[in-house]
């Protein structure tokens, strides 16, 4: 019995001729297309809030991405902000949300705009950011962080004016507490950068914590990093260890996935006291006790991550997640080759 014209069955066989006579080219870019159609479906049907991650395409990115990322406190919460690779200082419209909430939700950012009666409703449109986070598969979706403030300031002129309900005076005391600990941030910025301290107490910041970390002198050599460690590397390398033989490329592991993730300045320290370490006049002899324990720390959580990986390729994208490692941090690439191809 022939299919009725329209019916599923009719068009899946439709779907399926058509799809012989397409160029994988051209059934990429229809499935890519469909995808971005149903994705800006959701993001009208959701005024455009949709959380903080847009799907995928497939294809490689060319976009924004977080260069730079690192918590931020605002009165007695701690958001995650982020620096693009084209400067723009962002938020994701999760940490925007829990701003204005004083943390207690995470959600829509349209309801925030629309309860303002002196917010136009078109206030968001077409500020939103889709980026790359390393690390994570989705793009993340975010604002300038110009906007929390630029919201944060029509609540309060709402207060000011009489015109939020009682119930909405709790989200300009949020804004308030934005508003004041943004305002203490930036005049101390202002006037270290218009003195020139600002280089100094970076400078000093970076001597105090060096002396915290790193000894004057070489200390007497122990046992720091243990077998597990090694036997670890090379199981992920898919390579017999040897402890006698360990491959100089594993150095180049121990600085990145150890001494720069404990710090990046440290790691530079050591690399500039220790040009050449090799036994007996290893890395972490020149560590205090205080970098010893941090370093100690470090390698119990690297070997725990080891453990639940198959192989080097899988851990090296759990250690950028875990550790947020960013582009510009660390070129894998470079270096971090399979066995057969160094």
């Amino acid at each position: 019995m022939a299919e009725e014209f329209g019916s599923k069955q009719a068009g899946s066989k439709g779907g399926k001729a058509r799809a012989k006579i397409l160029s994988p080219a051209e059934r990429t870019e229809i499935a890519r297309k469909a995808v971005r159609a149903r994705w800006d479906k959701v993001k009208e049907e959701n005024g455009e809030e949709t959380g903080d991650l847009a799907p995928e395409t497939g294809e490689k990115s060319t976009g924004p991405f977080s260069m730079f990322r690192g918590p931020l406190q605002l009165g007695n919460l701690e958001i995650e902000c982020h620096v693009l690779n084209d400067l723009r200082r962002v938020l994701t419209q999760r940490e925007v949300v829990r701003v204005l909430s004083g943390g207690r939700e995470s959600g829509n950012l349209g309801r925030y705009i629309s309860r303002n009666p002196i917010v136009p409703d078109n206030f968001g449109q077409g500020k939103t950011i889709s980026f790359k986070i390393p690390g994570s598969s989705n793009l993340a979706i975010g604002y300038e962080a110009t906007l929390l403030i630029e919201l944060c300031d029509a609540y309060l002129q709402a207060r000011d004016q009489g015109m939020l309900k009682k119930s909405q005076l709790k989200l300009a005391m949020q804004a308030e507490i934005v508003m004041r600990s943004c305002a203490k941030i930036g005049i101390i910025a202002l006037i270290d950068e218009a003195t020139g301290f600002q280089r100094i107490r970076d400078k000093r910041a970076l001597q105090m914590k060096l002396q915290a970390f790193v000894a004057e002198e070489m200390q007497e050599w122990a046992l720091m990093f243990p077998d597990e460690f090694w036997i670890e590397l090379a199981r992920l390398e898919g390579i017999k260890y040897s402890p006698r033989n360990r491959p100089i490329r594993w150095g180049k592991y121990v600085m990145a996935f150890v001494y720069d993730a404990v710090d990046k300045d440290v790691g530079r320290e050591l690399r500039k006291k220790n040009p050449n370490p090799h036994f007996m006049k290893n890395h972490h002899q020149w560590l205090k006790k205080h970098g010893r324990e941090k370093v100690n720390n470090q390698l119990q959580r690297v070997i725990g991550m080891m453990s639940t990986c198959a192989d080097m390729q899988e851990f090296r994208k759990k250690f950028d997640y875990v550790f947020k490692v960013d582009p510009w941090q660390l070129q894998w690439d470079d270096w971090l080759r399979p066995p057969d191809k160094l």
